[in-house]
């Protein structure tokens, strides 16, 4: 097994951190916008990347999609 990266993750607290709360009120709004989609927005198969970046971006244009469709819809 491969691993890339050395990120660590941090621990629950007691406390949040204004950056954690921050990133979880994001996470809460992305989370209603794609309630009503039907689609996750990716397309169906099998996808390599030569680079992160390009899943990356692979992957917020799918987001991207998904928040549209569900708009559309919704």
């Amino acid at each position: 097994m491969r691993t890339v990266g050395n990120k660590l993750i941090a621990q629950p607290q007691l406390q949040p951190s204004a950056a954690a709360l921050a990133q979880a009120a994001v996470h809460q709004a992305t989370a209603a916008a794609l309630l009503p989609a039907l689609t996750c927005g990716v397309r169906k198969g099998v996808y390599r990347y030569a680079t992160h970046e390009a899943a990356n971006q692979a992957s917020e244009e799918a987001l991207v999609r998904a928040i549209a469709l569900s708009q559309r819809h919704g």
